[in-house]
Formats: C-alpha cells, sequence, structure tokens
C-alpha cells in the first residue's frame, strides 16, 4: 500500500522548553510529572482482543499493555463514540455536556466544560491530540479551543478514507496526506512525545477499526486466509493494524527514555460495529447492555508501581478518567463530577459503592433507553414502561430477565434510574450555533453539521459525518450562527452540479445580506476509494470549488442558508458539501 507523505510531521509545531513542575500548592519541586499517553480505538469491542478468548484474531501489544498496567474487568463507556469521549474529557455523563449523539451538531461539546487537556495545560503540561475527536467542528468546541496545544486529525465521526485526504491542524488549517492514517497518526504522536520537553499529554484517539473496511494488504490477506467473514477479516486486520502501531510507539518511547515515567492509559470508545465475538456479552454498538458499552480499559502506572499487573473486578467508567489523572498527579478533584478517582482503588482500598449509568443518546437526550449497574445488577429500560433485570454475577449474558422475581430491587434500580437520568440533560447546550467569531481564520460550514429545509436532503438518511445536501432548492439549507460582531466574508462552496446548464445560487444571513453568482456545471466524479467491503457511509467525490464573492455578516444575525433563487424542474442536480467563509480585513 501506499507510505505516508514525506515531510509531514514537519507541519507539527515546536514545543516549548522546559517548565518547572507546579503542583497545585504553588510550592515549585525538581521531581518530574509523569508524561500521560491515553489511547483509545474506535468501535473496538470487548471481544476484539486474543487476550479475551477470541482466536480469530492476534493483538500481543494491546494485550501485553493490558496485562502489564491496572486492568479492569468491567469498565464502561456510552454506546456511541462522541457521547464516550465528551465524558472521558470531562469526567461528566455527556448529557451534562451537550453531547448526545454523533451528528448535526449533537455531537458537540460545550465549550465551558474544562477538559482533562485544559486542566494539564494549567499544570504545565503540552498537550497534543492525534486523530479522532468528534465533540465540535467549530471554534471554541474545536481541539485548539479546548485544550490542545497541537492538533492533527479530523473533528468529524469518522474519516471517509484510510489512505488520503485532508487532516485539520490546531488552527483547523487543512494538512493533506498520503499513506496509511494508521502509521501516520501513530508517527505524528510518537514525533511529538519524542520531542517534548517538557511533561506532555498525548491522545492517540485512532479510527480504526471503525469503518469504512479498509487496510493494507498484508493484514488483509491475513485475516482472509482464516475464512472469515470479508466484514470480519477487515475488522480484525484494522485492529492488528493498530496493535502494531502501538507496539511500536511504546518501542520508540522505551527507546526515547521515556516509557517508565509514562502513564499509558488503553480503552475503546463503545461496543463492537456488528455482532461478532464478544465474550458472550449481549448487545453491540448504539445499545444499552453490556456488550454494548464494557470495554477493555487499562492503566499502566509509572514503573515500579504495585497496581501494574493487577486485574480489578470493582465497575469503573469513562467519567473515572479525569479525577483519576488528577488524583494520581497530587492534585485536587473539581467538585461537581460524576466520575470518581480510582486511586484508592490502586493503592489497595476500595470505592464507594455506586451506580454506572449508560444511555441511549439519539437526536434528541430523553433518559431512555438506558441501563444502570451497580457490583452485581444490571438494569436496562427500554422506555419507562420497559424493565428488565439481570444479575450479573449468576447471568452475565442477560439471559434471564428477573425484574419481577427479585422482590424490590428492580424496583429499586428503576427509580435510581429514572430520578438521575431525567435531571442531567441539558437540551440547551445541544446542537450549538456556530459561532463566526471564535475562529481564529476561515470557518468551514460543513453539510452534516447544518440542517435542510423543503425538498433538499442529505444524501443518507440521517446526515453523518462526510454528508452533503441533495436536490438543493428555494428553500436550501442552514446553519445556525451566533454573531457578537459584524464582519465581511468571502464565501466559498464545495458543490457538484450535474444539469444542463449553469444554475444560480444564494448564500445570505438576511434579506439585505445575499450574495449570489452563478455556479458552472461540475460533474465531479466519485472518487476510487480502497474500502474491502460494501461502505455504509456516503462515499467521497472530488467537489469543485467555486468563490462567489463578499458577505457581510451583521452582528446579531442568526443563520446562515444556502439555496437556489428559483425552484428548477424536480430535481436540480446541485450537491452542496460545504461553505467556507474567510473574514475580509479591513
Amino acid at each position: 500500500m501506499k507510505t505516508s507523505m514525506l515531510g509531514l510531521l514537519c507541519l507539527l509545531l515546536c514545543t516549548c522548553g522546559p517548565a518547572p513542575t507546579v503542583p497545585s500548592n504553588g510550592v515549585t519541586t525538581d521531581a518530574p510529572r509523569p508524561n500521560i499517553l491515553f489511547i483509545l480505538t474506535d468501535d473496538q469491542g470487548i471481544g476484539d482482543l486474543s487476550l479475551h478468548g477470541n482466536d480469530s484474531i492476534s493483538t500481543p501489544n494491546m494485550d501485553a499493555l493490558l496485562q502489564s498496567g491496572a486492568k479492569f474487568d468491567r469498565f464502561y463507556v456510552s454506546p456511541v463514540c462522541a457521547p464516550t469521549r465528551a465524558s472521558f474529557l470531562s469526567g461528566q455523563y455527556s448529557p451534562r455536556t451537550g453531547a448526545v449523539f454523533v451528528t448535526r451538531r449533537r455531537e458537540t461539546m460545550d465549550d465551558g466544560v474544562i477538559t482533562v487537556a485544559e486542566h494539564l495545560q494549567q499544570l504545565g503540561y503540552r498537550t497534543g491530540l492525534y486523530g479522532k475527536w468528534h465533540n465540535g467542528a467549530t471554534f471554541p468546541y474545536h481541539p485548539g479551543g479546548q485544550g490542545f496545544d497541537e492538533f492533527l486529525g479530523f473533528s468529524l465521526g469518522h474519516f471517509n478514507d484510510y489512505f488520503r485526504g485532508e487532516l485539520r491542524d490546531e488552527r483547523d488549517e487543512p494538512v493533506p496526506f498520503a499513506g496509511d492514517l494508521t502509521q501516520i497518526l501513530t508517527d505524528s504522536a510518537g514525533y511529538f512525545m519524542e520531542q517534548s520537553r517538557q511533561p506532555f499529554f498525548c491522545m492517540l484517539t485512532y479510527q480504526a477499526p471503525h469503518t469504512p473496511v479498509q487496510v493494507a494488504d498484508r493484514y488483509w490477506e491475513r485475516k482472509q486466509a482464516q475464512g472469515l467473514s470479508d466484514y470480519n477479516a477487515g475488522i480484525y486486520a484494522m485492529v492488528e493494524s493498530v496493535d502494531d502501531r502501538i507496539g511500536e510507539l511504546l518501542g520508540r518511547l522505551r527507546a526515547a527514555g521515556k516509557l517508565d515515567n509514562t502513564i499509558v492509559v488503553f480503552a475503546t470508545d463503545n461496543g463492537p460495529n456488528g455482532d461478532r465475538y464478544r465474550m458472550g456479552l449481549k448487545g453491540t454498538k448504539g445499545q444499552v447492555d453490556e456488550g454494548s458499552v464494557r470495554v477493555p480499559f487499562g492503566i499502566k502506572l509509572s514503573s515500579g508501581h504495585p497496581a501494574n499487573g493487577k486485574v480489578f473486578d470493582t465497575p469503573a467508567a469513562h467519567i473515572d478518567l479525569l479525577p483519576t489523572l488528577l488524583d494520581l498527579l497530587g492534585e485536587s478533584v473539581p467538585a461537581g463530577l460524576d466520575g470518581v478517582s480510582l486511586k484508592p482503588l490502586l493503592e489497595g482500598g476500595q470505592l464507594p459503592d455506586r451506580y454506572v449509568y449508560a444511555f441511549k443518546q439519539g437526536y434528541d437526550y430523553t433518559g431512555y433507553p438506558g441501563s444502570i449497574r451497580n457490583q452485581r445488577y444490571l438494569y436496562v429500560a427500554e422506555d419507562s414502561s420497559q424493565h428488565e433485570l439481570y444479575d450479573l454475577i449468576e447471568d452475565p449474558g442477560q439471559e434471564h430477565n428477573i425484574y419481577t422475581t427479585a422482590g424490590d430491587t428492580g424496583m429499586q434500580l428503576a427509580a435510581h434510574y429514572r430520578d438521575f437520568a431525567l435531571r442531567i440533560g441539558r437540551p440547551e447546550l445541544v446542537a450549538p450555533p456556530v459561532d463566526l467569531t471564535a475562529a481564529p481564520g476561515p470557518i468551514r460550514l460543513l453539510a452534516h453539521e447544518g440542517e435542510p429545509l423543503g425538498r433538499t436532503h442529505f444524501r443518507d438518511t440521517y446526515g453523518w459525518a462526510n454528508d452533503f445536501f441533495v436536490d438543493l432548492g428555494v428553500d436550501g439549507a442552514y446553519w445556525p450562527l451566533e454573531v457578537s460582531e459584524e464582519a465581511t466574508y468571502t464565501v466559498t462552496v464545495q458543490y457538484r452540479l450535474d444539469a444542463d446548464g449553469p444554475q444560480n445560487i444564494v448564500v445570505e444571513t438576511g434579506p439585505a445580506q445575499q450574495v449570489q453568482a452563478l455556479l458552472p456545471v461540475a460533474r465531479v466524479p466519485q472518487l476510487p476509494v480502497a474500502d474491502r467491503v460494501p461502505r455504509k457511509e456516503v462515499y467521497p467525490y472530488a467537489w469543485a470549488e467555486q468563490s462567489l464573492g463578499e458577505l457581510t455578516v451583521r452582528a446579531g444575525s442568526e443563520r446562515l442558508t444556502v439555496r437556489t433563487p428559483t425552484q428548477i424542474g424536480e430535481e436540480t442536480g446541485l450537491w452542496i458539501k460545504s461553505v467556507t467563509l474567510r473574514q475580509v480585513a479591513r
């Protein structure tokens, strides 16, 4: 397959010089703080490890990392990726952060959240994120506005091609790449950590094994030879590709003399993206059962820590990462978090009894479906009138619903779930408007971050990541705005036009604030892809670009609309991928 484009790593920012360690008590010390590396894979279920009894996959590096650290056998996340990421970053259940879904700005985490990266920045850490973000596409929600000094990756729910495309940096500027995305993210994270002369927090968020199913030949051919379905062969091949890269990365840290003083965290973001081996547990990605939200998790502490090599069966969750890291650094844990520090457990103590929740996030948060679990029992509610209760010690596969035979246990858990789930939603934070004054550079309005109107619709049904507006008409589509200062922008659209001739297009923020231009016909082709199986996602296109002119946006404007000035037949053949605004200097 293709190799990484030369010079990519040169685009990373230079690291700063060393800084003294300053604890929260303000006393400077020469003792070096531990580095932190957090590795997160995408759609890798609990059964996608050879360590967990799957004889169709080989993951020696993930296995060794989990076994050499403190391994949690009952670790819980959210059913889908953006809410999980918001909880890892915030220490809160995702409905409190506004990140309740995976697209249409409903994956956006409120900028008022103080992320783990922001906490660590304040402690003198250099922070870097490499890979998938998925908690906001525009500033101030972008990684560059949420605590990361460096970023190389993508803000979308998934990237459309593992071997070529355009990543973004911490200023949301484009970084073209050609090569293996998994390798490029690994190399970029490795370079960041090797070059850092101060304590670092590196968050490496692989897209694999999220679809589309694309992987280098040597991995694909090895798994195909095992007689698996093409889909599972591709997924397992992608996991094994990540496993090799993790081995490379830890080897680089060891060679640089930094591994012994680095806390290494490994986790995945939800259950498997398909019906495959999951240790006999019920549920896949998007549900609230054990197989849907119970994932691999381990934290390898600095060399010599007594918790390394131990296995814990106490329930823990994504909300616990932020308080645990701060506590391990000797810092106070902020009040009001849902998570708790796991440090007492790691040091031979116990955690207080508590419940761990999972919420089935959707376009709007309602609190249902959902689940609640403690050390022994799991309660699952599809809605407020359907109840399931399972004894996870006697019945880990959830085969026997004991809700009506377990005395008051089920009713008590149902009441706890209902009371908690219905009071943590923050609907005022969901799908925030795009702030035109927050970005340090051009603002990209991606179609899947907007809303179609009238006959305009997405190519796919739901408007997942990378989708685009199809059959743009007089009603058009829009993005909600927040504008505190008037400014003038040049407007550029990415589009495809399959019509008999040029078509007019209008971009406006009000009747008197619009730019209108003629779009040339552009029958752009669908790009070739290296998919191993037919994809569920939309395919990429070689989009045409056209500058439309200048548009003045007044303070207080509430939406930006793109439309055609007149209705043109049943189908216009006009597709819109994005609208980009570049502020004009005055």
